[in-house]
């Protein structure tokens, strides 16, 4: 029974002595929350002056109309009044309940404004910026030539930055969260 009580006690020593580390590392915006990605503030986030989180308005504001709208029926629309993607040619701006959520960028016409960020830059670029992300990558090599995915979280939460590599050259840069499913189709 004296052994228990030692490991009980030895257990709070231990919690108490972690829950009162708290890293603080902020550099371009880029914290370190000691898990295995460089982490991002959303809040801070912008795509060619379209901050995220702000009102829709200033999509129509900075770019004019899009191509088209389509109004999507997912699992997280469910729980807010609608999600919309704006697309500007392959480029899309996510909308849900009329505040900017997240884009999927196809092109070098848009750039990730604290990042200074863009399709078609070098892969060097990230994996300098987010030395942590690049560790942990994922390569696709079923494919001729290879695609290199690099997660960025935003602070704790299940979002991430995902940048999409091929040949060395960044080749999308999208918003994302994880559903916590692990499906491969």
């Amino acid at each position: 029974m004296k052994y228990l009580g030692s490991v009980t006690f030895f257990s709070m020593l231990v919690f108490i002595a972690f829950s009162s580390f708290k890293p603080s590392s902020k550099t371009n915006n880029i914290h370190d929350e000691g898990d295995d990605y460089d982490t991002l503030d959303y809040y801070t986030m912008s795509v060619s002056g379209i901050k995220l989180a702000s009102n829709y308005g200033v999509i129509l504001d900075k770019l004019g109309s899009p191509d088209s709208v389509t109004k999507e029926e997912t699992q997280d629309a469910q729980l807010s009044n609608h999600f919309e993607m704006y697309f500007y040619g392959k480029d899309t701006f996510f909308v849900m309940d009329e505040t900017v959520s997240g884009f999927d960028l196809k092109t070098p016409k848009f750039k990730i404004d604290n990042l200074d960020l863009k399709v078609g830059d070098a892969m060097a670029k990230v994996k300098k910026r987010f030395p942590k992300s690049y560790k942990v990558r994922d390569v696709d090599n079923s494919v001729e030539d290879w695609i290199t995915t690099i997660s960025i979280r935003f602070g704790t939460s299940d979002s991430f930055l995902e940048i999409t590599v091929q040949n060395d050259k960044i080749i999308s840069l999208t918003t994302i969260t994880d559903d916590g499913s692990d499906s491969e189709e």
